[in-house]
């Protein structure tokens, strides 16, 4: 990407699903400035995916600080960050700036439009539509329909060395099974999940646990008897992630960012959702079928916490099963291409 060209910044700190809900709001962004250099502030595995999708063409990492300079003022960017910020026409920030710092470094540089908009607390719609609110104001570009990522075909070949080092073979049809999530409050219960791993090899399909670095404790509480010959794979990155979520023939696990990217990569999806309101949060798509408890009563994340039977994820095998089986009558192979 050639210096010269005119600049778009996006600052998004959050988490990976949070990231992955603005993509369609990148589309736009994107479809209204085809020509600029499109510059995505945001965590180092995510805009790491999202470079190589194509989505944006640069990633700064929040993890190397840029971010905190931005809020202490010009004198304290980086000669990469100044650079972007002297082509920057249009400058989008999905965070908290309360005390204006943010923006006064954006105004200081000049730059002819600036958004910054916290979505936390903001209500009503799903998130999706909240980001793409937040900006479609300030630019001409539509939404265009549904959004997919992509990956290279030479980075989907590259997730089959995992999937040959935990016994499976290029023929071998398997299940993406998540057990984890961002908080345990958003995990069916063990016994749940185990029977959905006993339904998936009923099928003929393999199910592989596919293990992140805050899913320990989940597949611990699965049991090692009860594991034993499941494939359960640790990738080293999100990318890496992606390649083996993009040759599964289907997924099925909690709310959280991994099914949120199995989502997006157009693997049919079966997410199981509670507390959080799957009306914002879910993944859409005809491809994902979203599976819920009883109604949650929770008023905030304290009676989350302190709340014991869990309604709301209180969830049969053959409730998660039985949606499985559809979407699988519905995508008989799924493809990345």
């Amino acid at each position: 990407m050639a210096s010269a060209l005119r600049s778009v910044l996006v600052i998004h700190p959050g988490g990976l699903g949070d990231v992955l809900l603005a993509v369609p709001a990148l589309q736009a962004i994107r479809s209204c400035y085809p020509r600029h250099q499109l510059v995505l502030l945001t965590g180092r595995e995510v805009g790491r995916l999202l470079c190589l999708c194509g989505v944006v063409d640069q990633a700064l990492s929040i993890e190397v600080g840029y971010l905190a300079t931005l809020f202490v003022g010009l004198q304290q960017l980086s000669p990469s960050v100044e650079e972007i910020l002297r082509r920057c026409d249009l400058a989008v920030g999905w965070l908290s700036d309360s005390d204006g710092s943010l923006r006064a470094t954006l105004r200081n540089r000049e730059i002819p439009r600036i958004i910054v908009h916290g979505l936390g607390t903001s209500t009503g719609g799903h998130q999706s539509e909240r980001f793409l609110a937040s900006v479609q104001d300030h630019i001409d570009g539509e939404n265009e329909g549904p959004v997919r990522l992509t990956l290279p075909e030479s980075s989907t070949q590259a997730g089959l060395i995992e999937l040959r080092q935990a016994g499976l073979d290029d023929g071998t049809g398997y299940v993406v099974c998540h057990p984890g999530s961002g908080s345990p409050h958003k995990c069916a219960g063990s016994e749940v999940f185990l029977e959905i791993l006993a339904g998936c090899r009923a099928r003929g399909l393999m199910p592989v646990i596919v293990v992140g670095p805050a899913d320990e404790e989940a597949v611990e509480a699965l049991g090692q008897k009860a594991l034993k010959g499941v494939p359960v794979i640790r990738p080293q990155s999100l990318v890496l992630f992606a390649r083996i979520l993009a040759r599964a023939s289907a997924y099925i696990g909690h709310d959280s960012g991994v099914t949120h990217l199995s989502a997006l990569l157009g693997t049919p999806t079966v997410a199981m959702f509670g507390p959080t309101d799957p009306r914002r949060w879910a993944p859409r798509g005809p491809h994902v079928s979203v599976v819920t408890g009883a109604t949650c009563s929770c008023t905030g994340w304290d009676m989350v916490w302190a709340c014991v039977e869990k309604p709301c994820l209180n969830l049969q095998a053959n409730a998660v099963l039985n949606p499985f089986d559809k979407l699988l009558s519905r995508y008989r192979q799924v493809t990345n291409s």
